[in-house]
């Protein structure tokens, strides 16, 4: 049997040629690979999962790879008892969460063809966020919001029955999370409510039940942590009020929160340019809406066309003195 050192050796020549891989698979590395994914060991499982990754740079290896079964392999790995709940997953798991991302990404995989393929992934993810282990939580976190940076990915989770609770598992951690994942559920709670760049059918409707699913503070505390002293997550928090806006149920959410508006065009609390930029895409979404009149008197869409009319980055000055001598 191939060792784990031996494993990590041929790694990088299996990527020299077809005939390399071809002869590597020949000689059973590939089966391998999977039967060291099994073993109690977690340096092996590691090393495993951190070949296939390796593997997976070479586009010939990456089909091979595919049409071997090795990622649906992995990936139903993952989804059972065994990957998921065992003593090592929180160094496991997100490893083999983050290798379908990457591969996603990388080869601009088709995410219907490859849930598909694999149809335990995106559930076990979804699953996966209620995890108690942080790094688990981070990995699911960060795959959701790759794959809703994408059209064919939102169409692959609009179609999913474990789509609902994922955004509400989400949005309380973007609410009740420790600061850590705090951002990152923000950002990713931003890329699914987004509109996607060409028509889906239903998108409005599904995501306004996703929506309704939240948790009932998120808007009021989003809202609130755009006066807090930190850039990222002043950024993230408009991100997600401002794709939330292009919405009918988001701008009413937004409007019914009181001192909205006041919140909004405060800028003691916003220096720097780019929380800044962020927070003048947002009022400029909100007083584009075509239903913000509905919701708003004119005071309020007066307030908003004199912040947009001074621009992103406008700051009241002091008013000085003149002496005369």
């Amino acid at each position: 049997a191939l060792s784990s050192g031996i494993n990590a050796e041929y790694g990088d020549s299996i990527l020299v040629s077809d005939q390399a891989f071809e002869f590597a698979n020949g000689a059973g590395f590939i089966t391998r690979i999977l039967e060291d994914l099994e073993t109690p060991d977690v340096l092996l499982q590691l090393t495993a999962l951190e070949n296939v990754s390796r593997l997976s740079d070479s586009p010939t290896a990456y089909t091979q790879l595919r049409n071997l079964g090795i990622f649906k392999g992995v990936g139903a790995w993952v989804c059972s008892s065994e990957g998921a709940r065992n003593a090592n997953a929180s160094y496991t798991v997100p490893s083999v969460i983050k290798l379908f991302a990457k591969l996603s990404q990388k080869h601009n995989v088709d995410m219907k063809q490859f849930c598909e393929e694999c149809p335990e992934y995106l559930p076990s993810v979804c699953l996966l966020l209620e995890s108690n282990d942080l790094s688990i939580k981070f990995a699911c976190v960060d795959v959701l919001t790759l794959l809703n940076a994408r059209v064919d990915g939102k169409q692959v989770l609009l179609s999913a029955q474990c789509a609902a609770r994922a955004v509400q598992t989400i949005s309380n951690l973007a609410i009740r999370g420790v600061d850590d994942i705090k951002d990152r559920a923000l950002v990713a709670l931003a890329h699914i409510f987004s509109s996607p760049e060409v028509y889906i059918p239903d998108f409005e409707t599904k995501t306004e039940v996703w929506f309704k699913k939240c948790h009932p503070a998120l808007v009021k505390d989003t809202l609130q942590l755009l006066s807090l002293p930190s850039p990222p997550r002043q950024c993230a928090a408009a991100s997600l009020l401002a794709n939330l806006a292009v919405h009918k149920y988001g701008i009413e959410a937004i409007t019914q929160v009181p001192g909205w508006c006041e919140r909004l065009v405060d800028r003691r609390y916003c220096l720097d340019r780019e929380a800044q930029q962020q927070r003048y895409s947002l009022i400029l979404g909100i007083k584009r809406s075509p239903v913000i009149e509905e919701h708003a008197d004119r005071e309020i869409i007066n307030k908003l066309t004199k912040f947009i009319n001074e621009g992103a980055h406008y700051r009241e000055t002091a008013p000085t003195a003149v002496l005369e001598l």
